[in-house]
C-alpha cells in the first residue's frame, strides 16, 4: 500500500485553533497505522478561517479534530486493506 500523506497546517491560525492536538493524536496512532502514514507539517493550506486544516493525499479537510482525523484515517486504511 502506498503511504497516506498527511500534511497538518502549523500556521498561526491553525495553531491557535488546535493543530497541536492533531499532531499529538498522530503521535499516538497505533504502530501498524504509523507504518502506513507519512506525516508532514506545512505552514498554510489557505483555509485559515476554517482551521485547523489538514491535507490527506492532496484533499483538504477543514475544522479538523482528533476524532474527525481518526475517522478519515480509519476509512482510508480500511479501504486499502
Amino acid at each position: 500500500m502506498k503511504k497516506v500523506v498527511i500534511e497538518v497546517c502549523l500556521g498561526t491560525s491553525c495553531h491557535l485553533l488546535g493543530a497541536q492536538d492533531l499532531m499529538a493524536y498522530l503521535e499516538r496512532v497505533p504502530k501498524d497505522w504509523k507504518e502506513l502514514i507519512d506525516v508532514r507539517g506545512t505552514t498554510c493550506l489557505h483555509h485559515c478561517g476554517k482551521g485547523p486544516n489538514i491535507s490527506v493525499n492532496g484533499t483538504i479537510y477543514t475544522g479538523m479534530t482528533p476524532d474527525k482525523l481518526q475517522d478519515v484515517l480509519s476509512d482510508l486504511i480500511e479501504a486499502a486493506e
